[in-house]
């Protein structure tokens, strides 16, 4: 074994070292909603988001910016940043479905400042998660998920929010090779979730 792969082996999740590809054992009952924002021109988030959807099917809904951060990472810390300073939710365009014909939602956000992206937010406010359930999935460059769970109980009060699913994305060295979740993460680990969670 070379010194790198006993590195590897040692780091928790997303070690790249292969493993039978587990089955899902459970599937949802009722209609299912996936909801993420992806910042990233890899798509670290809305890559998760398709594999769930590949897993157990769904709709997935991308929120979408009505004026979208900048293209520059730098800058794009800089504007969210003033978003929650602010508590400032950014607007979104419009999700033409209703929360109330859905069972289970999941909600994925990457990790900024320990917690959701403030268009996600913006998506939470705008919709009655009364009752529903909700599975949150997040994406980060090595900071792990912060309080991002803990914050998205506290704003879906009156939901039934399950454990997260916490997979890595990318770091700013890494944003310039186009590297992502896809190429540190597997879909076999949102079936191990799932197989927790449902």
């Amino acid at each position: 074994m070379s010194f790198l792969s006993a590195l590897l082996a040692l780091l928790p999740g997303c070690s790249g070292k292969k493993a039978p590809e587990p089955v899902l054992t459970k599937k949802p009952r009722g209609k299912v909603l996936i909801v993420c924002y992806s910042q990233s021109g890899t798509k670290n988030t809305l890559t998760v988001a398709k594999w769930i959807r590949e897993k157990i099917g769904g709709e997935l809904f991308e929120i979408v910016m009505e004026k979208p951060y900048s293209d520059s990472y730098a800058k794009v810390l800089i504007e969210s940043k003033k978003h929650m300073d602010g508590k400032v939710l950014p607007p979104i365009k419009p999700f033409a479905g209703k929360i109330a014909e859905y069972d289970l939602i999941f909600v994925g956000s990457p990790v900024w400042y320990n917690t959701f992206a403030p268009p996600l937010g913006t998506f939470l406010s705008q919709h009655d998660f009364s009752g529903k359930t909700v599975l949150p999935f997040c994406t980060h460059g090595g900071g792990g998920p912060g309080h991002l769970y803990a914050d998205i109980k506290a704003a879906l009060p009156k939901a039934r929010v399950l454990e997260g699913l916490t997979l890595k994305g990318h770091n700013i060295i890494e944003r310039t090779f186009g590297r992502g979740t896809a190429d540190k993460c597997s879909p076999s680990e949102v079936t191990e979730w799932l197989n927790r969670v449902l």
